[in-house]
């Protein structure tokens, strides 16, 4: 027995197996059954036919009246220029926006019967796609803010020194700061940071945060500084006593920790090792799937080719310098100058 039978779904298994199917599927889904032209943005546009006019032609191109150039539901997309079939780019695209631990590049590969450098590189675009947009509003109500480390491998204890881990730092030397932000209830945000710092930490908050917000985050001195400024109070809980939750109150920052576990899992389980590079790439793709928890798999695959509308990463930027890529920091270490004895105790005149 079907239970809760979604048409889009129906329509998204036929848009996997027929490149027709899947060409009408995203065309239907990009364009609202309203098609402009996404160079000058008419919409007097009308579809190219084949030799014979019993059907559309091979690549299923359109022409604009308008600016009388070709165009295809792939042009000023993640898929324009590619040369995969578009029911590669359908399918992978409903598995990375359902896969609540993420969707490999290995096993999309051996799904689709492609090489590994092709499935690695459609996941990129993906994920480069379903980033969020500039203009998202600032988040309300109650807010938590933590931070994570996410990659790498702790060689020894948590707490010990050594190999795995860096003196007097937070975190482990192999390992990549995460800073999230998350409304209850609302949307999650990420950021690769290239230093835990009180600056860092307050920019983040306050460009993802309305100051009528209340902030809950941990016992960090680091978030002091910018829980000042927030009208609804700054609360916290102390994690190094074993406190995770105030008794008898909503103070806890276990909703952001709950979005942290499943990145964690994805990279444990599915991913197993990302570069420190590529890191934004896939909190882009853990950040839509929270965002978008509330709706079905056909409803978010729907909502992702609305997201991607307008977005391009070429591969050579991918490789070399994504648009995306936080540079490390680097500790330069201060030399101080030589000592000049005549500073301290200059000559007596004569």
């Amino acid at each position: 027995m079907i239970k809760n039978a979604s048409p889009i779904l129906s329509a998204l298994r036929a848009a996997t197996v027929n490149e027709k199917a899947a060409v009408e599927f995203m065309e239907q889904y990009r364009w609202e059954n309203a098609p402009a032209c996404p160079r000058c943005g008419a919409v007097e546009v009308y579809q190219m036919m084949n030799a014979e006019g019993t059907d559309r032609n091979q690549n299923f191109r359109w022409r604009c009246r308008g600016c009388k150039q070709m165009f295809s539901v792939r042009t000023g997309t993640i898929f324009e220029e590619s040369r995969l079939p578009l029911r590669i780019w359908v399918y992978a695209m409903w598995k990375a926006a359902s896969s609540k631990k993420g969707f490999s590049a290995l096993q999309l590969a051996r799904e689709m019967e492609i090489t590994h450098k092709s499935a690695l590189f459609v996941l990129r675009r993906i994920r480069h796609g379903l980033g969020a947009n500039s203009d998202v509003p600032k988040m309300t109500g109650t807010v938590e803010a933590d931070e994570t480390y996410i990659g790498g491998k702790i060689r020894r204890a948590q707490h010990s020194k050594g190999a795995g881990r860096v003196p007097y730092s937070r975190g482990a030397a192999d390992k990549a700061a995460v800073m999230g932000v998350v409304q209850r209830g609302g949307n999650v945000r990420f950021k690769l940071l290239d230093r835990v710092t009180s600056d860092r930490l307050s920019e983040f908050i306050a460009e993802n945060a309305d100051l009528s917000c209340r902030l809950i985050t941990d016992e960090h001195t680091g978030y002091k500084p910018v829980g000042k400024a927030f009208e609804g109070g700054h609360e916290s809980v102390k994690h190094s006593a074993w406190e995770f939750a105030k008794a008898g109150t909503d103070i806890h920052s276990n909703t952001i920790e709950g979005v942290f576990s499943l990145i964690k899992r994805g990279v444990m389980g599915t991913f197993h090792s990302i570069s420190r590079k590529h890191i934004p790439n896939y909190l882009n793709e853990f950040e839509f799937r929270w965002n978008t928890r509330k709706l079905d798999d056909g409803e978010r695959v729907a909502k992702a080719i609305k997201q991607v509308d307008g977005k391009r990463l070429m591969y050579r930027e991918s490789v070399d310098a994504p648009p995306y890529l936080v540079p490390e920091f680097t500790w330069v270490k201060q030399i101080p100058a030589p000592f000049d004895w005549r500073q301290r105790w200059p000559e007596k005149p004569e």
